[in-house]
């Protein structure tokens, strides 16, 4: 059977193994086997390793990626998606861990059988293991605690650790391989002390529900404030060890996909931008981490081929809009008001002044409409909200009085004020303002198919109401609050999917096909 196990006996299979039966841990490896060779060997190919040696670095990526595959059977819930994609996050985190520190060190050393330290090694380290690095000397205080928080920044996460002796181990492995120095690892004590001295540092004092999210470094028993115990032990008692060390990295995984999804199809970079920005955010995590994006430093693709409505725009407006935003956010901060000139597009693509006047607005919110950044305000002397489209707003500046100072905004006590009410929605705003118009909005009926309101939906967000007014089979009249002039446009727009029921809308419809008629006969 094995090999060609269906969908459905690939989780009976799945299901009987997680209980300990043996045949279906058999079942699964006859089934997977291959794809975890192959993964084992394309990760090989990367690599600049003997050809004497890749026999042996090839079956130790293999039973790196098997120890994954058995984890993520383990783990492993129907509704996290397919099993194999999750199967291979799994994988390729333990054959990224086997590369960084084992195969990676046989590709710059040599092998030998004469070692320092042997008793921390066991005989499978042996073999990536260099006796002959020459001794170059022990490291100060500073760069041992340097390195193994390097360590457990690549090697480990929330879900993976190190104990003291691993952590030794692969202190070893680390420096012969970065520095080519065989110098014995320093003694237990000073090696406990060390570790013990960066948990003190990075780490609170004591524990506390509160200061959960201030750890750096977790460590088994930290919550019971095992180190603080062992410290503050009398009269001989012997404390419980500390170990089991684990790193707790800027971004969690999930935030990281989600930070580098939005980076990537973001239409304000530049190919060279993402690619610079993408890196970095995975450099901040361990060798567990794996991104669809990212390929060891390449992306796995064409920043080019990710477009938005903008994407054509040259790198100096992108850069000016970024710089309008930056500033524009300082002044909500801040709570001072603005001055800029408004602009437009000529014929030669260029944009320039619509007038002379300076606008001066009290901003409260920045919002993004339809691809566009908007920043929405009191205009000064009108005492009405305004929004201005970023990117046509150039000459930005603070407003200062005689003296040089900030003016502060303008907070006027009246209904619909956005800084006035602590629940404002911009969402709703924006639904309410089709195409960003001024007019006032009010309450307007639509006759829609009972299948179509994903139209309502894209535009209107959840800002909209199923009435009981009657129509006929398979339509309902859905009510909105928007702007009555912008209406006409969008129902003009969606003719032949939605129809407003509203008189006077209805009349200024026809006059707008009216227009239309005479413009296109």
């Amino acid at each position: 059977m094995g090999k060609d196990m269906t969908n459905r006996e690939v989780k009976e299979a799945l299901e009987k193994a997680k209980s300990g039966d043996d045949a279906a841990w058999k079942k699964l490896y006859d089934r997977f086997e291959n794809y975890v060779h192959d993964r084992a060997w394309k990760r090989l190919k990367r690599l600049n390793i003997p050809e004497s040696r890749k026999g042996d670095a090839e079956n130790e990526l293999f039973q790196a990626g098997w120890k994954g595959f058995l984890s993520a059977v383990r783990n492993y819930d129907p509704e996290k998606g397919e099993f194999l994609t999750y199967a291979t996050y799994y994988i390729d985190g333990e054959m990224s861990r086997e590369i960084k520190f084992i195969i990676h060190s046989l590709e710059m050393t040599k092998q030998s059988e004469d070692i320092d330290d042997a008793d921390l090694l066991s005989a499978e380290d042996k073999k990536y293991s260099v006796g002959d690095a020459p001794d170059q000397g022990k490291y100060s205080a500073e760069r041992r605690a340097l390195q193994i928080m390097e360590i457990l920044r690549l090697l480990t996460d929330e879900e993976h650790s190190l104990s003291k002796d691993e952590l030794r181990r692969f202190l070893r492995i680390y420096r012969i391989a970065k520095y080519n120095n065989g110098t014995p690892i320093e003694a237990p004590n000073t090696f406990t002390s060390t570790i013990e001295e960066i948990l003190s540092e990075v780490n609170p004092t004591e524990y506390s529900e509160q200061n959960e999210d201030k750890y750096k470094i977790k460590y088994e028993g930290y919550k019971e404030n095992r180190l603080k115990a062992k410290r503050d032990k009398t009269g001989g008692k012997k404390a419980a060890a500390v170990t089991n060390f684990s790193y707790v990295h800027l971004f969690g995984y999930e935030e990281l996909n989600r930070l580098i999804q939005i980076v990537c199809l973001s239409d304000m970079l530049s190919a060279e931008e993402k690619n610079r920005i993408v890196t970095k955010l995975v450099s901040t995590a361990g060798v567990y981490y794996n991104t669809p994006f990212l390929d060891g430093d390449k992306l796995k693709f064409s920043p080019t081929a990710v477009h938005g409505r903008f994407s054509g725009k040259i790198i100096k407006d992108k850069r000016q809009l970024s710089e309008n935003i930056n500033l524009i956010q300082r002044a909500i901060n801040g709570l001072c008001q603005i001055q800029f000139k408004f602009n437009c597009y000529t014929a030669d693509h260029e944009m320039t002044p619509k007038s002379d006047y300076i606008h001066t607005l009290s901003p409260y919110h920045l919002a993004v409409y339809h691809d566009n950044y908007y920043c929405i305000g009191l205009k000064h002397g009108d005492k009405r909200i305004w929004h201005y489209r970023v990117d046509l707003m150039t000459d930005i500046e603070f407003v200062t009085d005689k003296n040089g100072k900030n003016v502060t905004i303008d907070v006027d006590a009246f209904e619909g004020l956005p800084i006035s009410n602590a629940y404002w929605n911009p969402e709703k705003y924006m639904s309410e303002h089709l195409y960003m118009a001024y007019d006032e909005p009010r309450d307007i009926h639509i006759k829609i198919r009972n299948t179509d309101y994903t139209i309502l939906h894209d535009w209107f967000g959840d800002h909209y109401e199923k009435t009981d007014k009657p129509c006929g089979d398979g339509y309902d009249i859905v009510k909105v609050k928007t702007s009555p002039s912008m209406i006409v446009h969008w129902a003009m727009q969606y003719a032949g999917d939605v129809e407003i029921t509203d008189e006077d809308i209805r009349d200024k419809i026809r006059d707008e096909i009216k227009k239309l008629r005479e413009k296109y006969k």
